[in-house]
Order: structure tokens, then sequence, then C-alpha cells
């Protein structure tokens, strides 16, 4: 399954409505674990607020959670596609 590192600031929104963000992240993880998406989701200290590890069982479906968490208003998030070492060793050597 594919993997992706999201990374994540806070808005202003989120940082005024703790409470209110959180739940909408729960829903929004709720919502898509029942679709196969799996996050292991971290808080970080330094340039970025969250650093998220999500699963996808497709591009499509991992594209929908991005523009579903960043249609809430409480977080901005960079995607970088990540290969695990036996997913990159197998395309170097084909």
């Amino acid at each position: 399954m594919p993997t992706y590192i999201v990374l994540g600031h806070l808005t202003a929104q989120s940082k005024r409505n703790p409470a209110e963000a959180l739940k909408a992240r729960d829903q929004l993880f709720a919502e898509f674990q029942k679709k196969g998406v799996k996050v292991t989701a971290y808080t970080t200290i330094g340039p970025y607020d969250i650093v998220n590890i999500v699963e996808s069982p497709s591009e499509e479906l991992m594209m929908k959670f991005l523009m579903a968490a960043g249609a809430s208003g409480n977080i901005e998030t960079t995607t970088l596609r990540a290969f695990t070492q036996q997913e990159s060793d197998k395309i170097r050597l084909s």
C-alpha cells in the first residue's frame, strides 16, 4: 500500500479553537479509516506542528483525504510519497 509523509502547519483557526480542530481531525481519521486509510499521527516540535505517516490503498483516496483535511481550515500540509527500502531497491534494480 502506498505510504505518504504528511507534514503539517496548524492554522490560526485551529489555534483559536483547538477542541474543534481535534474533533474535526478525529472525524476525518475515522471516516477515512473505514475506507482503508491508515494514519499514524505525531505532534512535533520544530518547523512542522504535525507529522503523519499515512498508508492509502490508492492515490485517488489519498488525494481525497488531503483535500478533506485542507477543507477543514485547520491545517496546511506538504505531502511526500515515501518508498520503503525494498520498494526503492526494486525500482533502482529494474
